[in-house]
């Protein structure tokens, strides 16, 4: 599988009265990583023709983390593309533990129209590149 990796530093403020990170950052890990991944390859939407739209996210919480001045690591790979959409799947690992395994469909869309529109050739070329096995 053609994976992604990604450090994350975890903020104090993700942090609940529970004292470990929060639910609801998780999903903002997931979006950074996300972004992340697209901009390294400058694919990234620039115009209102292309933008990237969650339609559902799926999360597997596995194991509690806490705060660490270190960063974690997002594991990013590509599970599925097809016309307008594509599944991005995730690992959040602190060494050897995972503590949230995670998925995202995206649809790419047409903020002018107001609808989905086909993924770009180059996007699709580089989310094949990285998809999973």
């Amino acid at each position: 599988m053609t994976q992604i990796v990604v450090p994350l530093h975890l903020r104090w403020g993700d942090m609940d009265i529970y004292g470990h990170i929060n639910n609801v950052a998780y999903v903002q890990y997931m979006e950074q990583s996300r972004v992340q991944l697209m901009a390294q390859e400058g694919m990234t939407p620039n115009n209102l023709e292309e933008s990237h739209v969650v339609a559902r996210n799926e999360i597997d919480y596995l194991a509690p983390l806490v705060y660490q001045s270190e960063p974690v690591h997002m594991h990013l790979w590509v599970e599925r593309v097809g016309n307008a959409t594509y599944t991005v799947g995730y690992e959040l690992r602190n060494g050897d533990t995972v503590h949230m395994r995670a998925k995202t469909n995206m649809v790419t869309f047409n903020q002018v129209t107001n609808t989905p529109c086909r993924i770009p050739a180059d996007l699709r070329e580089y989310l094949l590149s990285i998809q999973a096995d």
